[in-house]
């Protein structure tokens, strides 16, 4: 994928995370200064921990800036309405089990099945994408294929 494909609400979730671990940078910064004073650094473990640490936050601000001088800005109410796509509400009907459910279709970077967004990149989302009200959808998972009925598709914006 040549660039990232977020909402609006995951652009600011990861402006977010950015401004956060840059404080993070300079208090880890600090700590390194301070623990650089301790001596003798191949025995420091203060200092190594320190190190460790800024490294880590430094390759997610890394990661960060880059996703982020790569957005594609996805704006479901200018797509088609009635289909799904990233960035829309898909209400749907599991038809093994009986039951409605409502997934929120956004890019790998906002995905949180915990709160009902699931990534265009998983089982579910890649069988919603693209589909329209009414249409009957099997998905593949890991526990054996189960099929669904859309009901609605809304943008979530």
């Amino acid at each position: 994928m040549a660039g990232t494909y977020l909402t609006r609400a995951g652009v600011e979730k990861l402006e977010k995370e950015l401004k956060e671990l840059k404080g993070q940078k300079r208090r880890l910064s600090q700590e390194l200064g301070v623990a650089r004073e301790y001596g003798d650094l191949r025995e420091n473990a203060e200092y190594h921990a320190a190190k460790e640490r800024l490294q880590q936050v430094l390759e997610r601000i890394s990661d960060l800036e880059f996703k982020l001088s790569n957005v594609y800005l996805v704006d479901p109410t200018q797509h088609e309405k009635g289909i799904a796509t990233l960035g829309t509400r898909v209400k749907v009907k599991d038809l093994t089990r009986d039951r409605e459910e409502t997934y929120l279709l956004v890019g790998p970077d906002e995905s949180d099945p915990a709160q009902s967004k699931i990534s265009v990149q998983s089982p579910l989302g890649k069988a919603f994408l693209g589909r329209k009200v009414k249409e009957k959808v099997t998905v593949s998972l890991p526990a054996g294929s189960r099929p669904y009925l859309i009901l609605a598709v809304e943008p979530a914006e």
